[in-house]
């Protein structure tokens, strides 16, 4: 149904096309989600949480629970609402408009950002492949000022191009990326649990001349308690982060009151059980001594990879530092995905320029909403060239994300007061009771963990102008501000030109497979 006074729609064929099957959707969330960063930080967890020693694998389980229940959350409101925009849909829906949109447009800015620094980084872990196949020449190359600005660029346009081509390039691309990924992991699991930490002491002498037995003697670290438990739970927690890009494909799934919440499930059963095989088999060989050592003593970039490698073969060592690489570059094309779809969704209900939602005759995805976000990722490869320390921006994406699960789940209370014809939708998970419990487990457990980032980050307010404005909660916080005007100023527009913008935000957009703006 279309608001009074809304712009009429171009004439043309549908508009974005229902042609995500389950399998790209599971794809897109462990893409999102399972990037570089395990292979940082179940090793660095130990410098971070100095104590929790062998626990991280029992902290990834337990983190597992506001992702399992938060994951449930958007099962829930995904049936009721399958359309692109996910989060913002169901929060702008369920809960209030100019919330959905605010916490939304924090997370499109830190999704956008972490596109370009992702790119940006990764040219490091391209170049420490390069480094463990002995390729000297490829090494020093990817060593070079160019390098690192035309290799970032060149992987953000190049999947740019992948995302504009239509889902099922794009689902084919996110498919293929996770395979691979997950097959450098599990090179690294079957390995940690077919040897013992002698046959790696050994191993790691012979590489790298140090005495495993040596370095385990001189740590005289604790090992900690309930409260470095939780304390590494809270920071693991952010190796779950991303699992919702799956609802930003909402208005693409195919059946997707049958597959968004199945993706969901299955994705975040993947991801936990990953988690824990791989943690465990790094941590089975390699003494937590060694990896407290190496990051805490001698503050060394040790990975996984680097760890786990020296039991390999090595061809496999190679397979297995690319595929890090690989790893944290597959985040990209889901990254684009996501913050694409949020433009597009805004733009269809005015909160943006109608027209900036307008997708291809021809591929039937959102060029303009996919350009933008390209644009800006590049932006910030630019900046993270001039100044690498802006990486440290992308910590708005914690924030950012945190909050939406937050009011995910109060969106899942108030869903029935606040909108009974849509919550009549709702075929998941239909148990009333069921529902207010799995929303408030997520409420509470993801809500202290937005509170203790809130209150590290509002902890380091301190120093000259420019580092205060590098700070996660001051750029959140500015997001917030620029949202607010944002929205006013278009709500304001809107309600002149005749929109019942009331009527809008109680409905749902126009299914995707029918009619949209198209170009």
């Amino acid at each position: 149904m279309q608001a009074q006074g809304q712009e009429s729609v171009v004439p043309g064929p549908r508009g974005l096309k229902r042609d995500l099957g389950l399998l790209a959707l599971i794809a897109t969330a462990v893409c999102t989600v399972i990037g570089g960063g395990i292979n940082n930080l179940t090793v660095g967890i130990q410098a971070r949480v100095v104590g929790v020693a062998w626990m991280v694998p029992l902290a990834y389980v337990l983190c597992a629970v506001p992702a399992v229940s938060t994951a449930l959350c958007y099962a829930v409101l995904a049936t009721a609402m399958p359309r692109a925009g996910g989060g913002y849909i169901y929060v702008s829906r369920a809960l209030h408009p100019l919330v959905g949109f605010l916490a939304t447009f924090s997370k499109w800015f830190g999704l956008a950002a972490a596109v370009g620094v992702i790119a940006y980084m990764d040219v490091d872990l391209l170049q420490a492949a390069a480094d463990y196949s002995n390729l000297a020449g490829l090494s020093e190359l990817l060593k070079t000022p160019q390098a690192h600005l035309w290799l970032p660029l060149a992987m953000i346009w190049v999947f740019w191009l992948l995302n504009v081509l239509g889902v099922r390039t794009y689902g084919a691309t996110v498919v293929t990326l996770m395979f691979l990924m997950l097959a450098g992991g599990v090179c690294i699991i079957i390995a940690g649990l077919a040897n013992t930490p002698e046959t790696f002491a050994s191993a790691w002498e012979a590489r790298y001349g140090q005495n495993v037995q040596q370095v385990v003697g001189s740590v005289s670290v604790p090992v900690g308690g309930w409260r470095e438990l939780l304390a590494s739970a809270s920071v693991l927690f952010f190796a779950y982060i991303g699992f919702a890009s799956i609802s930003q494909a909402g208005g693409e799934a195919r059946d997707p009151v049958r597959t968004l919440p199945r993706a969901f499930v299955i994705a975040i059963a993947i991801i936990t059980g990953y988690y824990l095989l791989f943690s465990y088999a790094v941590y089975k060989v390699a003494p937590w001594q060694l990896l407290y050592h190496l990051t805490a003593v001698e503050e060394a970039g040790t990975t996984a990879p680097h760890l786990i490698g020296v039991l390999l073969p090595a061809w496999l060592a190679v397979f297995v530092a690319l595929m890090a690489a690989i790893a944290l570059a597959n985040d990209i094309p889901p990254m684009l995905m996501a913050v694409s779809r949020l433009f597009f969704s805004w733009a269809r209900d005015g909160i943006f320029p109608r027209g900036l939602a307008a997708v291809s005759a021809r591929f039937r995805t959102p060029q303009y909403a996919l350009t933008i976000s390209a644009a800006v990722a590049t932006v910030v490869v630019l900046i993270c060239y001039a100044d690498r320390s802006f990486a440290a921006g992308v910590d708005v994406i914690n924030i950012a994300l945190t909050t939406t699960y937050c009011l995910v789940a109060i969106g899942v209370i108030t869903f029935p007061y606040r909108n009974r014809t849509l919550y009549a939708k709702v075929r998941f998970l239909r148990d009333r009771t069921a529902q207010v419990l799995v929303a408030l487990v997520s409420l509470l457990t993801v809500g202290v963990l937005l509170a203790l980032q809130l209150v590290n980050y509002l902890g380091e307010l301190q120093g000259a102008i420019v580092e205060l404005a590098k700070n996660p909660a001051i750029l959140w916080l500015a997001c917030m501000v620029i949202g607010c005007i944002i929205f006013a100023v278009m709500w304001r527009r809107r309600i002149a030109q005749g929109w019942d913008m009331s009527a809008v935000f109680e409905t749902l957009p126009e299914d995707e497979e029918r009619s949209d703006t198209v170009i």
